[in-house]
């Protein structure tokens, strides 16, 4: 044994904190699909609702000219509302993770001190 070696033998390092089961890897990439679609439908929905109820003028600013002049609009409002269904799905993966992931402290982990010190006085 040489002079810089360790006697301590060396175990392999597993990475059984960082597996993530595969399904969870589908439903993420699902959401990472399927939000901006909704987004898209849910954007042609309230400009749709929009034309018939007339709720917010559209600026002539964000209009552009070719085949479909609400293109840019469109892009707005399915970037907003894609967001907002992540967001939306986000809460809910934390709130179930909440109440039914594991434990926040484990049997090794020390109990939060009460002790805040003494008063200090000049």
């Amino acid at each position: 044994m040489s002079r810089y070696n360790s006697y301590e033998e060396k175990r392999p390092v597993t990475d059984s904190k960082i597996y993530v089961h595969p399904i969870w890897r589908g439903i993420g990439f699902a959401l990472l699909v399927f939000a901006p679609i909704m987004g898209y439908l849910a954007s042609i929905l309230l400009l749709d609702m929009n034309k018939q109820y007339k709720w917010m003028p559209i600026p002539r600013d964000l209009l552009i000219s070719g085949s479909d002049p609400y293109l840019l609009i469109k892009i707005i409002i399915t970037i907003v509302i894609a967001f907002l269904i992540f967001l939306i799905f986000q809460l809910i993966t934390f709130l179930l993770y909440r109440v039914a992931g594991p434990s926040r402290y484990s049997q090794l982990d020390v109990p939060r001190v009460a002790y805040r010190g003494k008063k200090y006085k000049r």
